[in-house]
């Protein structure tokens, strides 16, 4: 039996007695006060037991309804709901610094979509009761474990993360990819300390963004997350951020792919991998990706040079920054034909129809359109098939696996798929001469990495434009 089982059992019984003890008090002293009397009639004796009768049928329906309400645990997995654990963890944030892990069965979906949703279910309690098991093993005896949602899984501990690190690799290690009734589960672990704020909503938003752009979590903060998001929001207003310049060969005209980083209030970098879910989730990502693009329009002069800037498709559809690419030639009339709008997508877009005539006004005002991570998202090939696009990168992938002949087999054929769309090619990474001559001799229309440049600033840039 689990610990969330044990504490389960225990606020049920301590439910019933408090439901239980009043109406056994009430009877009591109503039985006393009936056979005390002297003189007892039957007409106070049938008032008397209708009137006891009906206190205890109104007790016993009032525990019956406030047992549902005081649910403590998940009727499938038998682990604290969300609502029990966040109180939970609120207590234990108040008093000194915990830990909190996320356990993920990250392959929950096509479990259920092959095997059923009841055999999803016994693979989600087979993976809290291994990791209860894991942690007795280990002498921590009184887990707490909550379902947060689907097969998210968040528990709790005292002390800082550093202390955990190595129990969480061991467990990962053992049941990363293990199998339940001849079920492949696919585990994934994150974690994270009150460190960073007190507050466990805020951590569990925090977790899902350390395990949805896969960052580790040794990463090091400068910040509370109270403080990152009013330094992010911040350096968004004053428009505190700086855009490096990475070069790529080769085609005929010079290309620069960007990189956008926010300067926080001590004039240090806040890295994508940071600002970017915290804009996501305040909705505010638009107005960065609106102002790196009129930077870039400022930048444009009568040199043949092109910038690619990353936009989400989110904003690529919002009507708002629609309007306001449509017009940005009209303050920069050079900068047209010389931004490429670059996007990528892991969900298809179901309103496919008006998303492509947006995508041919954005090619007819004078935009560029690539698409990002082809070989990685099924979507980018989707996307290849409908819509009218002038590059496609390939995804990382294929670069860092660019010496195995099976990658550079299926690097050859999205290639040539690629130029019969009508578009050219890109593939970035590219770190030694082997690689480079061999992306040369696959006919990829441009090449980015290391070897073939470094990244450049800002007043690199502006000084290169002098030079020329």
């Amino acid at each position: 039996m689990t610990y969330t089982e044990q504490k389960e059992r225990e606020h049920r019984f301590a439910l019933a007695l408090r439901m239980g003890l009043p109406i056994f008090f009430l009877s009591s002293v109503t039985l006393f006060a009936l056979f005390s009397q002297t003189y007892t009639s039957l007409a106070s004796l049938i008032v008397l037991s209708i009137s006891l009768l009906g206190i205890m049928v109104y007790f016993i329906f009032y525990l019956i309804y406030q047992s549902t309400h005081e649910t403590i645990t998940d009727p499938i997995t038998h682990v604290f709901t969300s609502e029990y654990f966040f109180q939970l963890a609120s207590k234990g944030l108040q008093k000194n610094t915990q830990t909190i892990i996320m356990i993920s069965v990250e392959n929950l979906w096509s479990i259920n979509e092959r095997y059923g949703v009841k055999n999803g279910d016994r693979a989600l309690q087979s993976t809290v009761k291994k990791l209860d098991s894991f942690f007795r093993e280990k002498g921590i005896a009184k887990l707490p474990i909550g379902r947060y949602k689907g097969g998210d899984f968040l528990t709790i501990l005292p002390g800082e993360k550093e202390q955990y690190r190595t129990l969480i690799e061991l467990f990962m290690s053992k049941y990363q990819n293990h199998v339940n009734d001849e079920i492949e589960i696919r585990v994934g672990a994150v974690m994270i300390d009150s460190r960073l704020s007190n507050n466990i909503e805020l951590l569990t938003s925090r977790l899902y963004e350390l395990h949805n752009d896969q960052i580790t979590a040794e990463k090091e903060e400068f910040y509370s997350i109270n403080e990152l998001e009013q330094e992010i929001l911040e350096a968004l207003e004053e428009k505190h951020f700086s855009i490096g310049f990475w070069p790529v060969c080769c085609d005929q005209d010079e290309m620069f792919d960007t990189s956008v980083k926010l300067i926080d209030s001590e004039g240090r970098y806040i890295h994508q991998s940071r600002y970017v879910p915290v804009l996501n989730r305040l909705n505010k990502m638009r107005y960065l990706e609106s102002d790196v693009l009129e930077k870039l329009g400022e930048l444009c002069d009568d040199q043949n040079r092109y910038f690619v800037v990353t936009i989400s498709s989110v904003t690529l559809r919002n009507p708002h920054f629609f309007e306001q690419a449509l017009t940005l030639f009209e303050r920069y009339p050079l900068a047209k034909e010389k931004i490429v709008l670059l996007f990528e997508e892991k969900e298809y877009c179901h309103q496919l129809d008006r998303f492509a005539q947006q995508i041919a006004l954005y090619r007819k005002a004078g935009y560029k359109i690539a698409l990002d991570r082809l070989g990685g998202y099924h979507t980018t090939l989707l996307y290849l098939k409908e819509l009218e696009v002038d590059i496609v990168r390939f995804d990382p992938l294929y670069s860092r696996n660019i010496k195995k002949a099976g990658y550079q087999n299926i690097l050859q054929g999205l290639n040539l798929s690629v130029h019969l769309c009508g578009a050219k090619t890109w593939i970035s990474m590219i770190e030694d001469e082997y690689s480079d001559n061999l992306v040369q001799s696959l006919k990829i229309n441009y090449r980015q990495g290391n070897y073939l440049g470094k990244i450049l600033t800002l007043d690199e840039i502006t000084q290169k434009e002098i030079n020329v």
